[in-house]
């Protein structure tokens, strides 16, 4: 049997019609919509009986206007089949801080990293996860910066926390404005 991503969207249609939100094709690639909570059992399935075996990468988008506000994007790759699939689950109500998702760590374990850098940067916890915890930013960091909400020029904060923005030493080609700190602006 050849697996393509277009078939495996038949296949997940067809097993797991209660799961999908949605099927998106755009310029030949595939993206299935899922419901959070069935994410482990079709990502499972995909992983056992449709030889998705590798897992590219986790990674999310943020959308602040919408509500669910976040899109946790997750690309998968059959090597033996050589095709591409994207499955996305849409989580975060108004004013939620942490919304949640199922772990997929189980299936695949490199997904260890990549959900910890996406709980840093966005927020988004991942439930049943083995070591949720920060990756990029200090451990009492209580904000995330990838949202689109977070300030573009940091926060004033005391040292040693002061986000490790380094004052240009040279002119980067653009005059003297941009001879600064990230944190300060000339007048």
């Amino acid at each position: 049997m050849v697996i393509t991503a277009a078939s495996t969207v038949e296949t997940v249609q067809g097993k797991f019609p209660q799961a999908i939100v949605e099927v998106v094709e755009f310029r030949d690639e595939q993206t299935i919509v899922l419901k959070p909570e069935f994410l482990v059992e079709v990502c499972a399935h995909l992983k056992k009986d449709l030889e998705y075996n590798l897992l590219e990468t986790v990674t999310a988008v943020d959308w602040p206007e919408r509500v669910p506000r976040f899109d946790v994007v997750y690309h998968l790759l059959s090597l033996p089949h050589r095709c591409f699939l994207r499955l996305k689950v849409r989580v975060g109500l108004r004013r939620e801080d942490h919304p949640a998702v199922p772990s997929v760590t189980g299936i695949w374990p490199g997904a260890n990293w990549y959900e910890r850098e996406v709980f840093d940067l966005f927020g988004i916890t991942f439930t049943n996860h083995p070591d949720l915890r920060r990756l990029l930013m200090p451990p009492e960091w209580t904000t995330h910066p990838l949202r689109k909400d977070y300030p573009l020029s940091g926060f004033e904060l005391p040292e040693p926390y002061w986000g490790g923005q380094v004052p240009y030493d040279i002119d980067p080609g653009v005059g003297e404005y941009y001879q600064q700190t990230l944190r300060t602006l000339r007048p």
